[in-house]
């Protein structure tokens, strides 16, 4: 089989990061929904992703802008040096992110071509890439972001470009994603078979031919899908 991953969201959960910042530096309590909040946390990342992948704006005015908007809608009143604040500590959590040993088990023992494709800057998702270990199973000419090939997902352009340069056939792949329309929908157009890994039970639809909500029914369908 052929297998092309995701990264953030799907080969690590991304709100590990978020949350410790969000404990650590906000004056929140239990009643506060952390996932919720996340979520929110994300979807204001995507209103502004076109500015980041055409260098308008970089990855740390990004993430200020997305905590000083969440905080907006939940009413959470900080002083403006914490925005700053929070992003320097978001990043350094960035680095501490880790692949269960779930995924680990798997890319070590699967038979299946890998290959990753992913949005956001090229320098920065190679950094992550790198702190998750997957030079350690993924062949680094079948790792590619959206900062690299000048297209992010779902533009077909992204898919499309990324599988000329490795000489494949699209329609052969499997892309697995953890966001119903960059993922799904991106994938679904250019002819690839889908895998929804939605980890944090977000929008869902027709463009999903499996739906997993773990790593652990992930691996199964995988190991399913190779037999």
């Amino acid at each position: 089989m052929k297998f092309c991953f995701d990264c953030d969201d799907t080969l690590y959960d991304l709100s590990y990061p978020f949350k410790r910042a969000c404990k650590e530096l906000l004056n929140i309590d239990e009643t506060y929904d952390l996932e919720s909040m996340y979520t929110t946390y994300r979807s204001c990342g995507d209103e502004i992703f076109d500015k980041i992948q055409n260098g308008i704006i970089t990855i740390d005015e990004s993430g200020i802008y997305r905590i000083r908007r969440m905080c907006e809608l939940y009413h959470i009143d900080v002083e403006k040096e914490l925005y700053h604040k929070f992003q320097t500590i978001y990043k350094s959590f960035q680095k501490e992110i880790f692949m269960s040993e779930i995924l680990h088990d798997y890319f070590n023992s699967t038979t299946s071509e890998l290959a990753i494709l992913t949005n956001g800057q090229d320098a920065h998702q190679r950094m992550k890439l790198k702190a998750l270990d997957v030079f350690k199973y993924f062949k680094s000419e079948n790792v590619y972001t959206s900062g690299q090939l000048g297209y992010a997902k779902p533009d077909p352009r992204s898919f499309k470009t990324m599988f000329s340069y490795m000489n494949e056939n699209i329609s052969d792949w499997y892309y697995i994603g953890d966001n119903y329309v960059n993922d799904m929908e991106g994938a679904k157009k250019v002819g690839m078979k889908t895998i929804h890994f939605n980890r944090h039970h977000g929008l869902e639809g027709t463009c999903s031919d499996h739906v997993v909500y773990s790593e652990k029914d992930l691996v199964e369908l995988l190991i399913k899908l190779e037999k």
